[in-house]
């Protein structure tokens, strides 16, 4: 019997629905599923490359912006679009919202943005990322859920004046994903970007710096107490225990939010995230389903690929856990709504983020996950006292000399 050999990381939800339904995978084709499961932190830190590399170790693996495009670099993501051509009429390639299918398309090269090139990836499930807010700590402290950056900051400031919460949560700790939910979504929305158009640095420019400035200034005043050691879990475990009044991040993390273990569930609020100069700008995440160029047998492959992401399989998982949903019709389906019938507004703002805002903000590269890895240490260095500017700068330097720019 031929094996699909599948590579994902632990704390995934689509991953735990894969591995309880694996049987039927193979009583539908025949095939033998082969899961090896990584530590999330492994998989974030993209410490796959000697798996891909090696011929018959790994037909299909988890990925996302950032971290496929080091693999699409290295030369190990193979083009799904002949496959998606020959899939059956049922597995409806146009249920996926546009937004996530443009995510997962790229040349390879940079400069050349999202949404042209080869189809890299298959999305499994995505996070766009919302304000999150406690509704009773706001009345509390007589603020309005805000609708700007300068209101998000200020109401997170009267909150720790009110006393009973922090004013809002942030990730902190030295990896790339820090600077890829709220805080990009803050810069871009005040008009910085990551890079200008002849390819330079642009995170030392003044949109950048001035609203790198209000963060940092913010997470002095009203951020995380121990925010150099916020990891993703740990925020929204610590947003579930009601620490925090206001949060922008992964509006993926609902199940968390609303489940049995969470002091909060049924008390939570749903809004689209702070606008700024330049509008509402939230950043975009997809995990995804790749398969390795190098895979002994791609036809396998793709009969997992097409199995794992149908619209009967997305569905189900969905309703075990996987959010948010990449296809139409599992919105649509009414098990799905009754399941979140109880969220409040999660559901039509992760709709809307979405259908109109939600992108891939940051500018692909192969080499994205250092560059990020750069910027969040400038950051660090600003937290601890650093000069907002000086340390933005040394950073851009940095980021030009390794993207040959200097």
């Amino acid at each position: 019997m031929a094996v699909v050999r599948f590579l994902a990381p632990d704390t995934d939800p689509f991953v735990a629905s894969v591995l309880a339904h694996a049987d039927e995978f193979t009583e539908r084709t025949g095939l033998t599923l082969e899961p090896t499961i990584l530590a999330s932190d492994e998989f974030f830190a993209n410490a796959i490359h000697t798996r891909l590399v090696r011929p018959g170790e790994v037909d299909v693996f988890m990925s996302g912006p950032v971290l496929l495009w080091q693999h699409v670099g290295a030369g190990h993501v193979a083009s799904l679009d002949d496959h998606v051509a020959g899939a059956s009429a049922d597995w409806a390639v146009d249920d996926f919202f546009p937004a996530l299918l443009d995510a997962n398309r790229w040349s390879g090269r940079f400069g050349d943005p999202l949404g042209s090139g080869p189809l890299r990836e298959i999305p499994v499930n995505c996070e766009s990322y919302n304000l999150a807010y406690l509704p009773a700590a706001l009345e509390r402290a007589g603020v309005d859920v805000p609708t700007t950056w300068d209101a998000y900051f200020d109401a997170a400031a009267t909150l720790v004046g009110a006393g009973g919460v922090r004013g809002w949560g942030q990730r902190g700790i030295d990896v790339w994903h820090t600077m890829y939910t709220g805080y990009a979504t803050q810069v871009w929305s005040c008009g910085g970007t990551d890079f200008d158009e002849t390819g330079r640095s642009a995170i030392a420019s003044g949109a950048c710096v001035d609203a790198t400035r209000a963060f940092i200034d913010a997470l002095r005043a009203s951020g995380p107490s121990d925010w150099l050691h916020q990891r993703w879990y740990e925020l929204a475990l610590g947003f579930a225990a009601g620490e925090y009044g206001l949060l922008v991040d992964s509006d993926h993390y609902a199940p968390i939010f609303e489940g049995d273990d969470s002091a909060m569930a049924g008390r939570i609020g749903y809004a689209m995230p702070p606008s700024g100069p330049a509008g509402c700008r939230p950043n975009l995440w997809t995990w995804s389903l790749a398969m390795n160029a190098n895979s002994s047998d791609p036809a396998a492959a793709w009969a997992f690929i097409e199995w794992a992401s149908g619209p009967d399989f997305l569905l189900r998982s969905a309703l075990e856990g996987n959010l948010n949903p990449t296809r139409r019709s599992t919105w649509d389906a009414p098990a799905f709504r009754d399941r979140v019938a109880g969220w409040g507004d999660y559901a039509a703002v992760s709709r809307e983020l979405l259908e109109r805002h939600a992108h891939v903000l940051v500018t692909p590269h192969p080499d994205y996950l250092t560059l990020a890895t750069r910027w969040v240490q400038a950051l660090r260095e600003a937290y601890a006292g650093a000069d907002v500017h000086d340390a933005l700068a040394r950073a851009a330097a940095d980021i030009d000399r390794a993207t040959g720019r200097a």
